[in-house]
């Protein structure tokens, strides 16, 4: 399952293989001056928005990849309707990414 791991130059997202094959994308990291917020919701699937391209999905289970919408884009790794920590990002390849929590 993908996580998030504090870094001093920012947040580096972990993925497993699955998530790289699913999602693809490689893990990446976030710069710290591109943080806007980082925030954990109840629900992540909640907070999905747009279109699925590309990525895997199955909707109410899995999403994970790039989801596009309003000329913006963000990045999922979304199971079900578990907790999940989104970051809203400015100046970076996506406006949010979307991490389900581990726990």
């Amino acid at each position: 399952m993908a996580s998030i791991s504090e870094e001093p130059a920012g947040f580096r997202v972990h993925l497993s293989r699955w998530e790289v094959l699913g999602g693809l994308r490689r893990e990446f990291v976030i710069p710290a001056a591109s943080i806007i917020s980082d925030e954990h919701v109840d629900d992540g699937w909640h907070q999905l928005h747009g279109w699925r391209c590309p990525g895997t999905g199955l909707p109410g289970v899995i999403m994970l990849g790039t989801m596009r919408y309003k000329g913006t884009k963000d990045y999922c790794a979304v199971y079900g309707r578990r907790p999940a920590r989104v970051i809203s990002c400015r100046d970076f390849e996506f406006a949010r990414v979307l991490i389900s929590d581990p726990k």
